[in-house]
């Protein structure tokens, strides 16, 4: 998978999907969520990215 700073669709099957991931900042005990963008293919598995 590839971890950028910008994410792009590559070819026409290419989608992109937003997710929470729960985090902590250092001293706190609240969590909050942090955005992570993802593009899956399913024509071809090598346009995977991650940003976030």
């Amino acid at each position: 998978m590839k971890v950028k700073a910008s994410v792009k669709k590559r070819c026409p099957h290419c989608y992109i999907v937003v997710r929470r991931k729960k985090a902590t900042r250092k001293g706190s005990k609240k969590t909050y969520y942090k955005k992570v963008v993802y593009v899956y293919c399913k024509a071809n598995p090598r346009h995977k990215q991650k940003q976030g």
